[in-house]
């Protein structure tokens, strides 16, 4: 994972905030579901013409969502408020916000429903690849392209270039960013499913 590889960088960045915010790790991670459900809405709503502002809008939320979603684990961390039943809820509200940025962006004007959905189950078979290898014991798998951290760049970065450029013919750059992940993620899924199957052996 791209993104992965700037954690650190990200960890330093967000610790004057993780010392001074009066929320705990929960009530961050509740904000950032929030956050999520705003971005899903305005991609929902979100299309070329009269309502093209709600594209700069959903970036903007999914920017904090990635935030929030960090600032958690920080929080968590330096507070220690780090247990189990955090992580249950910090990685089940990942996979709520995945759906409801992505379903937003699949129901809405731009994508076509088939294609948003392909990048949904694309998503969530990379995601659960991941934490599936925690639990057979062969440790979190963070192997291949598109993982969380770096989708959240993209679903931040993409819509504002679809605001400012119509995209490329009958594809605009949501639609493409979709057939990105569907695709990417699958394949991600598969390289690590079989680094997984070898460390098993």
């Amino acid at each position: 994972m791209v993104a992965d590889d700037y954690r650190d960088l990200g960890t330093k960045i967000l610790m004057p905030l993780a010392n001074v915010i009066p929320l705990g790790p929960m009530g961050i991670s509740l904000l950032s579901l929030i956050t999520a459900l705003t971005a899903g809405y305005s991609f929902y709503v979100g299309d070329l013409d009269m309502n093209k502002s709600y594209l700069l809008l959903g970036s903007l939320m999914v920017f904090l969502t990635a935030v929030f979603d960090a600032l958690d684990g920080i929080v968590a961390r330096e507070r220690n408020l780090s247990s189990k039943r955090g992580d249950l809820v910090d990685h089940t509200l990942d996979r709520v916000a995945d759906i409801i940025i992505v379903g937003g962006i699949a129901l809405g004007p731009l994508v076509d429903m088939t294609i948003g959905f392909s990048a949904i189950v694309g998503i969530l078979m990379l995601s659960y690849m991941g934490t599936q290898a925690q639990a057979v014991g062969a440790g979190r798998e963070y192997a291949g392209l598109l993982g969380r951290a770096d989708r959240l760049v993209v679903l931040a970065i993409v819509p504002v270039i679809q605001y400012f450029d119509q995209g490329y013919g009958d594809l605009n750059y949501m639609t493409l960013m979709c057939y990105t992940f569907a695709i990417i993620c699958t394949l991600s899924a598969i390289y690590r499913f079989q680094r997984i199957w070898n460390e098993l052996e």
